[in-house]
């Protein structure tokens, strides 16, 4: 029998959007996914290689893989070089942030592969499970309301606009960080009071809270000293602060990766399953 699908866990979003295809009418197979949520129907196995032998259409994590070694899973260990291995022209590879050493592996060995974050709808609608996951936790972790607050939000990309968008429906103003001159200009033409990085340490004591999607270390040295007591920063990069420092601090720093997959799986399934079939449906038709 071949697998339509051979789905690789991750977070709850792979094993929802599973279920999903199933309801389809699609014959899925499944390796390491959340049993708890998991179809009945959907089997699973033990062999990658069986799998990858006998599935046309590989599902991986978004991302990808967090360490270039392993594969992005829930409780095994998949070693990519194992699993690049069995890999062959019969299958399709999907899955997001891909290294660009498996993108030139699977081009030399003409292996369809496909990167969700390349695709605009997916990256427009996993933003808005994003901003909406942000918001959701940066309320419950501070004593101080939303609603009486300026609120900070560092860049201004495709997270940073709809975040923005979201807050204007909960704080007392809404401020955009950012040095970037374009992000700048529409950051002002929608309204939002508008500064640069450098002045971020004087400003930054304005704010009870404050979310960053720019993928650098900010939160250092004055910026920090000069924080708002009552302040919350929410991280959706990882990069943003060294975590022990402000945990040493008292700081209420999050660093919250992964947020669709962690509080959005039923949208973000939704979302990945229907980008998976349009792909599909349209190379099939060339």
């Amino acid at each position: 029998m071949i697998f339509d699908f051979f789905i690789v866990g991750g977070d709850e979003r792979l094993t929802r959007m599973a279920n999903l295809l199933t309801y389809k009418n699609f014959n899925v197979l499944g390796y390491d996914l959340h049993e708890k949520i998991l179809n009945k129907k959907i089997k699973q196995t033990n062999s990658i290689k069986f799998a990858l032998k006998n599935s046309k259409n590989i599902i991986c994590s978004i991302p990808f893989t967090k360490d270039n070694i392993l594969l992005s899973s829930n409780d095994r260990k998949i070693y990519i070089k194992d699993f690049m291995s069995y890999i062959s022209q019969k299958n399709r590879l999907f899955g997001g942030k891909i290294p660009s050493n498996i993108l030139k592996f699977c081009e030399d060995k003409e292996i369809f592969v496909y990167d969700y974050l390349k695709n605009k709808q997916y990256v427009v609608e996993n933003s808005i499970s994003t901003a909406e996951a942000a918001i959701a936790k940066a309320i419950l972790q501070n004593s101080v309301n939303m609603h009486s607050s300026n609120c900070l939000v560092l860049g201004f990309g495709n997270c940073g606009k709809i975040i923005c968008s979201k807050l204007k429906n909960f704080c007392s103003k809404v401020f955009v960080c950012v040095d970037d001159s374009m992000q700048k200009t529409w950051a002002k033409a929608y309204g939002y009071y508008v500064f640069g990085l450098d002045s971020l340490r004087f400003n930054i004591e304005k704010f009870n809270y404050v979310f960053n999607t720019i993928p650098k270390k900010i939160f250092y040295g004055d910026v920090l000293k000069n924080l708002n007591e009552n302040a919350s920063i929410l991280d959706i990069t990882g990069v943003g602060a060294n975590f022990l420092e402000c945990e040493e601090k008292l700081i209420n720093f999050k660093y919250i990766a992964g947020l669709p997959g962690r509080f959005k799986s039923i949208s973000s399934s939704k979302i990945l399953t229907d980008v998976t079939l349009k792909i599909i449906k349209k190379i099939q038709n060339i």
